[in-house]
């Protein structure tokens, strides 16, 4: 099953590097947190906290779950021994902190179900705990699924927090007659309450009608308590500081609370290589597919990492080695899209501007190494007079030679020039941070 699941997945990624991946062409191809909290944010001014995601190219996702489930056979056997989760090995395989939870039996089936039509929703099952859930569901029929679009999720509980959503499972371009997706539900504030019966709403569309589902369910067994690891300590690279708080760890996630240094000369914008490590050598590092950090009020994060809770090591260290940083005034683009112009480059011009008008901007970078940057760079829009312009289609992809980012702007009618935040930028700060958890 596993050479079968292999070579799917190998397909796609040959396909996705051939063509561009516009949001708005790759609605089930994990768009993950930033882009969906984008979205909430204009669905709901109430939700103020910002959420980033990770938004690597989705062909790089696929190349990961391959070597995942070529790797860890068996990791693939548990997760396929459970029933109903045999189809979602390509959807857990990257992350250490899922394995950990299914092998420990954290897993719970459900098995509620609703039928509109012809069309039928399986909430299959769920990983619960104080800091988020990770649903799994299952739409099935007995016609083609073929260009199947999830266009609204939403998750409904007496006293579940506001929180922030990554769902989207890439189907094969053949006639589909089930969809498979997990849904990274990531709670903004710790969940608490005893009452576990959730509703689940999911909207379809289908061949331009729109189905939406509503699922009630309830998880029978009660989440374990997260493990709360207070630091309170300053640490710096390269004579940019920030403070380590305290670190929580949950079943599904790892959560380290950080403050960056306002009196900082570089605005630090990704901690890449963030990590737990025990004194076997053992790692956990970043959430890889799903939501990887939130905040940004006054300069206080909090960063995910994949969950080591059920490993009990005897020593836990906090390692961070490397950051990317850009000096503060480099920190937001100023590009004026009618004349094709980054007015404030960075010095070492490592992505550039290709080409742009007020409809789209083409921005690009040499690969000079065996891997691509996995990010893609660009947060929100302002313009000249502070309005904000959205970005409803986007797209990162190589040509081999070259990664391009593409953006599609909403509106015309925007004075420029135009202010990028940069959310990730290929320049790095080096040092050796290592706190003692336990």
């Amino acid at each position: 099953m596993y050479e079968t699941e292999e070579e799917r997945l190998k397909r796609l990624k040959d396909r996705l590097d051939q063509q561009q991946l516009p949001l708005s062409e790759a609605d089930q191809a994990i768009r993950q947190g930033m882009e969906r909290a984008r979205q909430e944010k204009r669905e709901s001014r109430k939700k103020r906290k910002r959420i980033f995601g990770s938004v690597a190219v989705v062909a790089l996702l696929l190349l990961t779950f391959i070597t995942s489930i070529r790797v860890s056979p068996v990791f693939a056997n548990a997760v396929a021994s459970i029933p109903g989760l045999e189809k979602f090995v390509e959807l857990i395989a990257i992350d250490k902190g899922l394995d950990a939870a299914i092998q420990n039996d954290y897993y719970q089936e459900i098995g509620a179900t609703q039928t509109i039509d012809d069309k039928t929703l399986t909430v299959d099952g769920v990983i619960l705990d104080e800091s988020g859930v990770n649903i799994f569901y299952t739409i099935a029929s007995d016609h083609s699924l073929k260009g199947l679009r999830v266009d609204y999720i939403n998750l409904q509980a007496e006293g579940i927090p506001e929180g922030s959503f990554s769902y989207g499972n890439m189907m094969d371009e053949g006639e589909n007659y089930t969809y498979k997706d997990r849904i990274d539900y990531q709670f903004g504030e710790q969940y608490t309450s005893h009452n576990q019966s959730f509703d689940l709403e999911v909207a379809i569309k289908l061949k331009g009608e729109v189905t939406v589902f509503t699922v009630p369910f309830t998880v029978p067994k009660q989440v374990k308590p997260s493990e709360v690891y207070s630091i309170d300590k300053e640490v710096e690279i390269k004579g940019q500081k920030f403070w380590i708080e305290d670190i929580t760890i949950s079943p599904l996630r790892v959560g380290v609370k950080v403050s960056i240094d306002p009196d900082n000369t570089m605005k630090i914008l990704q901690f890449e290589d963030m990590r737990l490590e025990d004194e076997k050598g053992d790692v956990w590092g970043a959430i890889r597919n799903g939501t990887i950090a939130s905040g940004g009020e006054d300069g206080k994060y909090t960063y995910f990492l994949q969950s080591n809770y059920f490993s009990k090591p005897e020593k836990l260290y906090l390692r961070i080695n490397k950051v990317q940083a850009l000096r503060a005034e480099d920190a937001f683009a100023e590009v004026n899209t009618e004349t094709s112009e980054w007015i404030n480059q960075p010095e070492d011009q490592k992505i550039r501007l290709l080409e742009s008008n007020k409809h789209h901007a083409e921005f690009i970078m040499d690969n000079t190494g065996e891997e691509e940057f996995p990010f893609f760079f660009i947060g929100s829009a302002v313009d000249a007079n502070g309005k904000e312009v959205e970005t409803p289609s986007t797209g990162k992809y190589g040509d081999g030679e070259a990664t391009h980012w593409d953006l599609n702007f909403d509106r015309t009618d925007y004075v420029n020039p135009l202010k990028l935040e940069l959310f990730a930028y290929p320049n790095y700060l080096e040092g050796d941070i290592k706190l003692e958890l336990k």
